[in-house]
């Protein structure tokens, strides 16, 4: 990752979101890019500074909280009139971003994951990866990321995400956890069957995927049954970072939460990696042969 863009506006939220986006633009030593959105609302009458004063003191102040909070340089990037989820999707499209951080709302549990409005919006059209710091990240103490979780399922979406994961393992020189749920069905004899039938589908599935990653300590796998969202959440406990992937429809340069991710992040208590279909075309092109031109 090269260039890191963090929301900012001075809400508990967006602090985490910058004690996070600054830790992993460290790890990944990656530009840091901090912007502040300026929203218009109509001023009382009896308000004497204009338009231009106000957004002017908005700006100045969130920059300089936003220096505080990190203690060292960052490209500012003041945006007026337009909604947060827009100004920083055109941000990360115009700028080629590759990864928008924001924060959870702090209605939620501490500790947990419960994007607002703008992080909904984003999380379901982001040009870009996206990555979500839970409630009160910017209160603790995080020395480093020493293990990473992805959801793995099979699918083209999992594997995606299992690049990403292995390659922040690898560069991070951290553990590594492959991560499948099977999907729980209501008792009955009639089930067992089929649900002897997902398991074998699943294990082969996750054997697979760890069989490519070679044999190293630094992998684990593991296989449990139960509600998918609540068996991620679970391991998240002990995870310094959780990648999961996006749904496999709609527009390919975009993220796009499906039922099991929207509900992982609204119950991770770690932070959240969303990868975009679009690293699949990232990865075909970078693995494909050069030309040879005369």
């Amino acid at each position: 990752m090269k260039k890191i863009l963090i929301g900012f506006d001075g809400s508990d939220g967006s602090r985490d979101a910058l004690r996070f986006g600054d830790a992993f633009a460290e790890l990944e030593d990656a530009k840091l890019i901090v912007a502040a959105v300026f929203s218009f609302d109509p001023l009382p009458v009896q308000a004497r500074k204009t338009f231009a004063e106000a957004e002017a003191e908005y700006f100045k102040q969130r920059f300089s909280e936003a220096q505080g909070q990190l203690g060292h340089g960052f490209e500012s990037r003041p945006v007026s009139w337009v909604s947060p989820a827009k100004a920083l999707h055109d941000l990360a499209e115009d700028e080629e971003i590759d990864l928008i951080v924001i924060g959870s709302t702090h209605r939620g549990s501490v500790g947990r994951i419960l994007p607002g409005s703008v992080g909904e919006r984003l999380l379901h059209g982001a040009p870009c990866a996206v990555a979500v710091a839970p409630r009160d990240f910017a209160q603790g103490e995080h020395v480093g990321i020493g293990l990473i979780g992805v959801a793995y399922d099979g699918t083209e979406e999992a594997k995606l995400a299992l690049d990403e994961a292995k390659r922040l393992a690898q560069k991070l020189d951290c553990r590594l956890r492959l991560i499948t749920a099977v999907p729980t069905q209501s008792p009955s004899p009639l089930r067992a069957p089929y649900m002897e039938v997902l398991r074998d589908h699943f294990r082969k599935d996750l054997d697979e995927a760890t069989s490519k990653l070679g044999e190293t300590d630094d992998v684990e796998a593991v296989l449990e049954e139960g509600k998918p969202a609540a068996v991620l959440a679970k391991h998240g406990v002990e995870l310094d970072l959780l990648v999961i992937g996006s749904r496999g429809y709609g527009p390919l340069r975009r993220t796009l939460l499906g039922g099991v991710s929207a509900e992982v992040m609204r119950t991770a208590p770690c932070p959240v990696l969303v990868v975009p279909r679009a690293a699949k075309s990232v990865r075909e092109k970078a693995s494909a042969p050069h030309a040879v031109t005369e």
